[in-house]
């Protein structure tokens, strides 16, 4: 660097003495983050979460063989014996593990170190270790998880506001929790929010049994919305999620439709003349109710015809021919107005080889013989029977 002075302690720089001045500066900023900023914290020691033990002549080998290591996260070393204890924890997950050992150091690993859960081969035992381990700026965001810590990692997303893992349903959170009052619950869907309140019903269900149920939609037969033909049934769009959280008779669709794995449904319908709702369970295990019905193919279910009548009071269907599960249509006979419905029975009065004329269930059509095509939610029984309900899809 040329410079030249002009008084005692005043320097005059050239132009490119400048550049040069400027550059080194930079170059130790950019160094500064490579310097060690961990300290040795003498007398003391993380014990509980070494997975190997070595002996070294001096501590930076053992430093040298925790870089080697992608699940070391800080080591313990004894100084008389020449002892290297790695482990897959910090003090920081695990504060009550770190206690007094007079011959031993404890260091956290500084170069290369893989934060807490972000791999299957380091998965933490909750959201809280990671978000002890790492920080309180570490970011909401699926991790690796082992809570039993018998090896199974699973990835699974963390909310760091809570500190807590989303539970995938109202089941989830009705088995983990000793209080148990219907309402919205925060659960894990797939969507670019990864949560979504929804409401749980934690108290028992008159016809379904205990509580833990998850909702998924909410369907008002006057209205065409959730009609056989509409969209919603096969895609992963929500449909006014704000009524998601309550049973008032508001329309939703939400992203548990397409997130939520079950093993039963709990259907449910309000009649219109007496307010009154039934309810009726259903087994069936699934990844969520999309997988069952969005791609169209009827599969069918085995509950009895009373069963299905026991949805609405003075509720009808045809016996002769009778269809029952999720997407019910008799599609070599249905003609365009035949009776269907995305969950439910259809029947005819005679043959199977008949275009239907009746059907309970959620999401209909048809207006064969009489039947009302707007009646999306409810029963029809051609010219006989035509209720309008409110309905609720629950799913456990």
């Amino acid at each position: 660097m040329s410079y030249f002075c002009k008084q005692a302690g005043e320097v005059q720089y050239t132009g490119s003495s400048i550049l040069v001045f400027v550059v080194l500066v930079l170059s130790l900023a950019a160094a500064k983050d490579q310097w060690r900023t961990e300290v040795n914290i003498q007398g003391r020691a993380l014990k509980g979460f070494t997975f190997k033990i070595l002996l070294t002549t001096a501590p930076y080998l053992c430093d040298v063989k925790c870089e080697q290591e992608i699940t070391c996260q800080s080591y313990n070393y004894n100084k008389e014996n020449k002892i290297c204890e790695l482990n897959n924890r910090t003090k920081e997950a695990r504060p009550e593990n770190f206690i007094s050992a007079p011959a031993w150091f404890y260091i956290r690993r500084l170069n290369g170190r893989v934060p807490l859960g972000s791999i299957p081969e380091l998965p933490a035992q909750s959201c809280q270790e990671i978000k002890l381990s790492e920080g309180k700026d570490t970011v909401s965001n699926m991790y690796w998880l082992d809570e039993s810590g018998k090896g199974n990692a699973v990835l699974d997303y963390c909310d760091m506001a809570i500190s807590g893992r989303i539970p995938l349903s109202c089941k989830e959170i009705w088995t983990n929790k000793r209080i148990r009052l219907d309402g919205p619950y925060r659960i894990r869907v797939n969507s670019s929010a990864k949560i979504a309140s929804v409401f749980c019903h934690m108290t028992p269900i008159p016809g379904c049994g205990d509580g833990g149920w998850t909702l998924v939609m909410k369907i008002d037969g006057h209205k065409q919305t959730f009609t056989y033909y509409a969209e919603y049934w096969n895609n992963t769009v929500a449909y006014n999620e704000s009524a998601g959280t309550s049973l008032n008779e508001d329309e939703t669709k939400l992203s548990s439709f397409w997130s939520t794995p079950f093993t039963r449904l709990c259907l449910g319908m309000k009649h219109p003349a007496n307010g009154v709702t039934n309810w009726i369970a259903l087994n069936y295990s699934a990844s969520s109710l999309r997988d069952v019905i969005g791609d169209g193919t009827f599969r069918p279910t085995n509950l009895s015809v009373t069963e299905w009548k026991k949805l609405l009071n003075n509720s009808g269907i045809q016996d002769g021919c009778q269809m029952q599960g999720f997407n019910s249509i008799n599609k070599g006979f249905d003609h365009g107005t035949g009776a269907k419905t995305r969950i439910g029975i259809i029947g005819s009065p005679d043959r199977c080889n008949q275009t239907m004329v009746s059907r309970i269930g959620f999401g209909s059509a048809g207006s064969f013989y009489f039947m009302d095509d707007s009646n999306s939610c409810g029963n029809e029984l051609h010219n006989e029977v035509s209720i309008k309900a409110f309905g609720y899809i629950f799913v456990q």
